[in-house]
């Protein structure tokens, strides 16, 4: 059956306004998901996430301190004050990598070097107390409790699971984009179409 490209092209071309306001609709549809997604990556970030490593920071600077100095006191001139050290990864929030579990208590050692063998130098300090899970009630809560608002914003989206805020709102960026694509291509087509209508 041969093809009427006439009826064809005419009717793209009669269609595409209505698709590209469709589109427009989907888009701001799109958008206020969007919207919601970041509000409540907001809520959890400030509310769970953020005030469990608060919570924490300050319990590990108070509480959690005197208790390491009491079991390790300081001894002038030869081991120094126990203090925290917090690592580059404590309080991030990422997939694999967010945590409030890095860090540890040292305490220098002030006593020199002894050289060579018989022992091997000593280091320039001891790690005192390294966070391992059930040790304490209080921090394994605000460790779960951060782990758990940890994985609501970054789970990603198909494994095993689609809560994940963050792989969301870049899954609904993405559908965005692909719209506005499909919208430039059809808003086009008018002009060209219309030149190979007999």
């Amino acid at each position: 059956m041969p093809i009427n490209c006439d009826i064809v092209l005419a009717e793209l071309i009669q269609a595409a306004p209505d698709e590209s306001a469709n589109i427009d609709s989907q888009v701001a549809q799109i958008e206020d998901i969007q919207d919601e997604l970041e509000a409540k990556n907001a809520s959890i970030r400030e509310c769970v996430t953020d005030k469990a490593r608060d919570d924490l920071t300050a319990y590990l600077n108070d509480d959690k301190l005197i208790e390491i100095q009491d079991q390790f006191p300081e001894i002038p001139g030869i081991v120094g004050p126990v203090y925290i050290v917090y690592g580059g990864t404590y309080g991030t929030i990422g997939y694999s990598s967010g945590n409030i579990t890095d860090w540890e208590f040292r305490q220098n050692n002030l006593v020199p070097d002894p050289g060579p063998p018989p022992g091997p130098p000593d280091p320039a300090y001891y790690v005192r107390y390294v966070y391992t899970p059930g040790e304490d009630a209080l921090i394994d809560g605000w460790v779960e409790d951060y782990d758990f608002g940890n994985d609501y914003i970054t789970h990603p989206v198909g494994i095993g699971a689609a809560y994940g805020l963050e792989p969301l709102v870049a899954m609904y960026e993405q559908g965005k984009a692909t719209l506005l694509g499909n919208q430039a291509k059809i808003e086009s087509s008018i002009a060209v179409f219309q030149k190979y209508l007999s």
